[in-house]
């Protein structure tokens, strides 16, 4: 608070002086004259332009300010960290994520970095063991895997002879126990079948009575269904017999009745001809007054068609009378029109022959015309050879010259190509010098590498031999791969075997 005051105390005599001063240069420029001003004044404004004094209790309390404020500062509820966050939320959002992303390429690089240890180290590893000495020793290992294999193999086999030997004689015992089992079961099952068989004797006995009185009781009772059908059959005979006197008597009956429903009948049929006799010859008068009806008709069609015959013949009569008049002054008007035809084909010809004169004329002409052409052509000829001799003269200078300007420039070519082989030939030299001492070097680098690529392989095939011998396997091929020189090419099949 009493910072506050003394702040507001300064604001207020900072403003106070400004307003003096507005004043004094208002009045200044009305009078036109300096002013003047003590040196209270003047002190007092130089201490209100000047930081203020730091006195021990403004000390304390800005260090007290100091301390209240960064204690504030980690608060996380004040208005103004709300604030904040609210404006550094999405840089902070960021600023995460980016770390993020760092934290995962960093991951990824030495992912990546390992990953790539792995596929040199494996690659190293492939192409050594493509080496001759790698394969040689490889293949010595497995001839020894093989070796062992094959003992064990053979120690397999006879155990399996052994357990199959045992195998056979539990078989052969207990097939001892079973045939000792059957035969007795056999026995017991025999005597069993033995009083079985009696027992089916005596039932089969029994059934055989029950069958034998079964079939007499069968035909006792046919007998009687027998003489049962007999009688009906008697009964049914008499039956029909009746029944066939009665259907002859009805069947005379029917026959007479039939007989007079025919003579019925044919009187009918008579009176029935007659009625049809009648209406034949009404049939008869009718069809002759239709013939004669159609004679009258024709004779009318007959009378009608020489009238038109003779009325057409008066048109065609007409007709030919007018033909002719028509043809008469036809033949009239042909005749101008042929006289008509000859005067125009005389006055052609009369234009033809005057066509004819005038191109004779115009070709007289233009062959003049022609002559003159050719003429002032052959003159033309004659200056235009001139002139091409004196141009392919001044030609052919310019061409020796030239050529022997080419001569001069090709010599000179020569020196350049010489000046240029040498110094390719010592840039040959210079190459070759170098190349030797780089083969040289090369040749040092092998020996280092084929000396370090055997202590590897020593230490490689020690190891092998190691576990072979701890493994119990044989252990000669992989000493004699240990031992071996150095070769360029395997052949097709070790000859390295025991």
């Amino acid at each position: 608070l009493r910072a506050r005051c003394m702040r507001q105390g300064r604001a207020r005599d900072c403003a106070a002086a400004g307003r003096r001063r507005r004043q004094a240069r208002a009045a200044g420029e009305r009078r036109c004259t300096m002013s003047s001003i003590s040196r209270s004044e003047l002190r007092r404004m130089q201490m209100s332009v000047q930081p203020p004094e730091m006195t021990n209790s403004e000390a304390r309390r800005q260090q007290l300010k100091k301390l209240s404020d960064e204690r504030v500062s980690h608060w996380p509820n004040t208005l103004q960290a709300t604030r904040k966050k609210k404006e550094n939320w999405k840089k902070e959002k960021m600023a995460v994520e980016e770390l993020s992303r760092q934290k995962i390429d960093r991951e990824e690089a030495e992912l990546q970095k390992r990953l790539r240890i792995e596929s040199i180290r494996r690659a190293n590893t492939i192409l050594y063991e493509q080496t001759d000495k790698m394969k040689n020793l490889r293949s010595q290992q497995m001839y020894s895997d093989v070796l062992a294999d094959r003992t064990e193999q053979i120690e397999e086999k006879k155990i399996m002879r052994k357990w199959e030997r045992d195998r056979e004689d539990s078989y052969n015992i207990t097939l001892k126990q079973q045939l000792v089992e059957a035969e007795a079961r056999e026995k017991s099952e025999s005597e069993m079948r033995g009083k079985k068989h009696a027992e089916m004797a005596i039932l089969i006995q029994e059934q055989i009575g029950e069958c034998q009185q079964t079939v007499v009781d069968r035909l006792r009772s046919e007998k009687r269904d027998g003489e049962l059908v007999k009688k009906k059959a008697e009964d049914d005979l008499q039956r029909d017999a009746e029944l066939q006197a009665e259907k002859a008597l009805k069947a005379r009956l029917q026959a007479e009745e039939m007989q007079l429903a025919n003579q019925k009948l044919k009187q009918l049929k008579l009176t029935l001809e007659l009625e049809e006799e009648k209406e034949g010859e009404k049939r008869k008068s009718d069809l002759k007054k239709k013939e004669d009806m159609a004679l009258a008709r024709k004779k009318m069609e007959k009378l009608r068609f020489a009238e038109k015959q003779a009325t057409r013949q008066k048109m065609i009569d007409r007709a030919c009378e007018e033909l002719n008049k028509k043809a008469t002054s036809e033949n009239v008007r042909l005749e101008r029109q042929v006289e008509e035809a000859r005067i125009k084909e005389d006055n052609e010809l009369e234009l033809r022959a005057q066509k004819r004169q005038r191109q004779r004329e115009a070709i007289e002409r233009s062959r003049h015309i022609q002559m003159e052409l050719q003429e002032q052509r052959r003159k033309a000829d004659v200056e235009e050879n001139q002139r091409l001799a004196l141009h392919y003269e001044r030609k052919v200078k310019e061409m020796e010259y030239e050529e022997a300007s080419e001569q001069v420039a090709k010599k000179e070519k020569n020196r350049e190509v010489r000046a240029t082989q040498e110094a390719q030939k010592m840039e040959k030299r210079q190459w070759l010098a170098a190349s030797q001492e780089e083969q040289l070097k090369a040749d040092s680098q092998k020996l280092a590498v084929m000396e370090e690529d055997d202590a590897r392989f020593r230490t490689m095939a020690q190891g092998v031999l190691e576990e072979a011998k701890r493994e119990g396997k044989n252990t000669y091929p992989i000493m004699k791969a240990l031992t071996i020189k150095d070769i360029t090419l395997l052949p097709a099949s070790t000859g390295s075997r025991v």
